[in-house]
């Protein structure tokens, strides 16, 4: 999921987090976490077929947190995530706020679920990753935090990872948040990864994606 929100600037200034260099000549911060971490978690998934998210921006001017992002209601693997994250930017949509996860994580938690009771059906188990890339904080933290309680019962892990030079420490509360309160809460389900310390060590920014992922599946399924 994608943040669309207006504190990530002006799309056609240079320096501002969403803007298209010309002629592709480098990515902008999107572009790189897209590729960078989205390589990352594609490693692990069987169909290379990916939902791709929006929120929010304005549509018709309605606030949308959680929209299709793409023509298709699934991305075929990394290439085809850039391209309909690039395309968005051709719709009449204005970028505005404020910066709401929930319903993006409660479609993610149900999709997940509806995933896990097909695979249960044939004798197969099924795990999604939700991968929200955000460049601040969320406008309501108390909500937020509800509604990955409310999903850590799902078959689902969340990675948030932080886009830019905001101040992420809200980020990063909810990551210790749910380690902290985990056995009063349910499954620890989330993850923060702030990209700019990262994104120049390939290493290091895969232990900071997958650091979570192993004992929250094995979390999921055997206890």
């Amino acid at each position: 999921a994608i943040d669309f929100t207006g504190s990530n600037g002006d799309p056609r200034r240079p320096g501002t987090l969403h803007y298209r260099y010309p002629n592709g000549q480098q990515f902008n911060d999107y572009e790189k976490a897209i590729t960078a971490v989205g390589s990352i978690l594609a490693r692990y998934d069987s169909d290379q077929k990916f939902p791709v998210w929006g929120f929010g921006a304005k549509f018709n001017g309605l606030i949308q947190h959680c929209f299709q992002v793409g023509r298709q209601s699934e991305a075929n693997g990394i290439t085809e995530i850039l391209e309909a994250y690039r395309n968005t930017f051709q719709l009449p949509l204005t970028m505005s706020g404020p910066t709401v996860f929930t319903e993006v994580i409660q479609l993610a938690a149900a999709q997940a679920r509806s995933k896990q009771e097909s695979a249960a059906r044939i004798g197969q188990q099924a795990y999604s990753i939700l991968l929200i890339l955000t460049d601040g904080a969320v406008s309501d933290i108390n909500a937020t935090r509800a509604a990955i309680q409310a999903a850590s019962d799902a078959p689902l892990s969340i990675v948030i990872v932080g886009i830019g030079n905001a101040d992420f420490s809200a980020m990063q509360f909810l990551d210790d948040f749910q380690q902290q309160q985990q056995s009063s809460i349910g499954r620890d389900i989330c993850q923060f990864v702030e990209f700019n310390r990262h994104q120049h060590n390939k290493i290091s920014l895969t232990q900071a994606t997958l650091d979570e992922i192993p004992d929250q599946l094995v979390d999921y399924f055997y206890s």
